[in-house]
């Protein structure tokens, strides 16, 4: 296969040489007074005035064509347009509003507040905007369906069926109308009770149609470093999913809290899941696996998400980036591509940049060495911040060996890790040169685990 893509793409003068770990080398006012926000009004219906009973109208006959008359700013229309224009200005501050909208909830409905994690408020607020986000997008056919799946992933992990629509959608509209002020006009309570209806419906169908939960045992713990750790589980039953996606787990010590993880490499024939945790400052959930997760405990495991997918034959060259334990999403992605070359798939130069703090952030190293040891189109580069004399390595940060070793505008890149390290990736390709539309990551989140 190696020969026969060397015949049709020639190696660029400088390209990173394939299959080999190699060390890179550096060639280059005053704010105004609010207005209302005016939210269009049906006009309604002149009285009714007595008159004489007029005779039916005539039934069209079956070969008569017939006009359905359609308005064009129906209450849909009202509806997405009404939340769009209330949260462009009251967005900015989701985080006060998402501890309103659970205290009123929770005042609203008391039962409620079982389903939510001891911390409720990053639940809160992750169920606040996912509800709007599908709200706004309620005549938005093309956006509505992404809006509603996110708001009945939030359904699914808090346990919310139909009886707590009600509560939901008026503490939602409640805590709305609180931070408008004066900018929510009349009507408004109409068209996003209106919008909450039109998007909750949809959720609970999308929610009830999901794949089971799995439960699964930690049959592997091993801590690498006082914040790293990796953690093996058996699933009762396979899960489904593609490389570099992720599941949704919720563990013993932090119930009802559940957060995303990415399984480390491409599905196992064993059903194993393989997760690489790093311990964030302040992260519940994270803190808790590193230092607690003990074999023999069970965990409950949710479907797989995430839009990832690598076409392994595609015409362009492939950059993926992985930052600390983002190094997971590179090695599933890679596995993943390495199965396909085995069966016989001609799949496309790729190059792989990881980096860490530490040495022991590289731990995945060795997997990358293995797999371009027979893969003529893997080319492997670690970075490590600390150890800048290592002549295997190259110094300082996978961002700085981005930005060193490019350019990169050629290439489809998949940039994975922390929150920070993918908007610097992000920024350091842009500058480069690189399109925007072939720079691929997972949603960053704002809240750690």
């Amino acid at each position: 296969m190696g020969d026969g893509r060397a015949a049709t793409r020639a190696q660029p003068d400088g390209a990173v040489p394939r299959g080999r770990v190699l060390r890179l080398v550096e060639t280059r006012p005053a704010r105004p007074r609010p207005t209302a926000l005016v939210v269009p009004e049906t006009v309604p219906p002149p009285a009714a005035v007595p008159v004489a009973a007029a005779p039916s109208p005539p039934v069209p006959r079956p070969d008569e064509p017939t006009t359905v008359l359609v308005s064009p700013r129906d209450d849909v229309a009202r509806a997405g347009e009404a939340v769009r224009a209330v949260w462009a200005r009251i967005g900015d501050r989701e985080p006060e509003l998402a501890h309103f909208f659970g205290a009123l909830l929770f005042t609203l409905a008391p039962a409620l507040r079982d389903r939510f994690p001891a911390q409720s408020g990053p639940a809160a607020r992750r169920l606040l905007r996912a509800a709007v986000a599908a709200m706004s997008a309620v005549d938005r056919p093309g956006e509505l369906a992404a809006g509603v799946a996110a708001l009945a992933r939030e359904h699914r992990s808090l346990g919310l069926d139909g009886s707590a629509d009600e509560a939901v959608g008026v503490a939602l509209v409640g805590a709305a109308r609180e931070f408008a002020g004066e900018l929510w006009a009349p009507g408004a309570d109409a068209a996003w009770v209106r919008a909450y209806s039109l998007a909750a419906e949809p959720a609970r169908r999308v929610a009830a149609a999901l794949p089971a939960v799995v439960d699964a045992t930690v049959v592997g713990h091993r801590r690498l470093s006082w914040d790293l750790a990796v953690i093996t589980v058996a699933p009762d039953v396979p899960v489904d999913y593609r490389p570099g996606q992720s599941v949704t787990v919720e563990v013993p010590q932090r119930p009802r809290l559940w957060r995303h993880l990415t399984p480390a490499g491409a599905p196992r024939a064993d059903g194993l899941l393989e997760f690489h945790v790093r311990a964030v400052e302040g992260g519940w959930v994270s803190r808790a696996l590193v230092a607690h997760a003990r074999c023999g405990e069970r965990w409950r495991i949710g479907p797989a998400e995430g839009d990832l997918a690598v076409d392994a034959g595609a015409e362009r060259e492939l950059l993926l980036v992985g930052g600390g334990t983002g190094a997971s999403v590179a090695l599933a992605v890679c596995e993943g591509l390495a199965a396909r070359a085995a069966a016989g798939v001609d799949v496309r130069p790729t190059t792989v940049l990881i980096g860490g703090r530490t040495p022991d952030d590289l731990h995945t190293l060795d997997r990358f060495v293995e797999i371009a040891e027979s893969a003529p189109w893997l080319a492997v580069v670690g970075a490590c911040e600390s150890d800048p004399l290592d002549p295997d390595l190259a110094p300082g940060t996978v961002v700085d060996a981005v930005a060193r070793s490019g350019p990169w505008h050629d290439h489809d890149v998949v940039v994975a890790g922390s929150p920070a390290m993918v908007r610097a990736t992000t920024a350091a390709l842009l500058a480069d040169g690189t399109p925007p539309e072939r720079i691929h990551h997972d949603p960053v989140p704002d809240d750690d685990v």
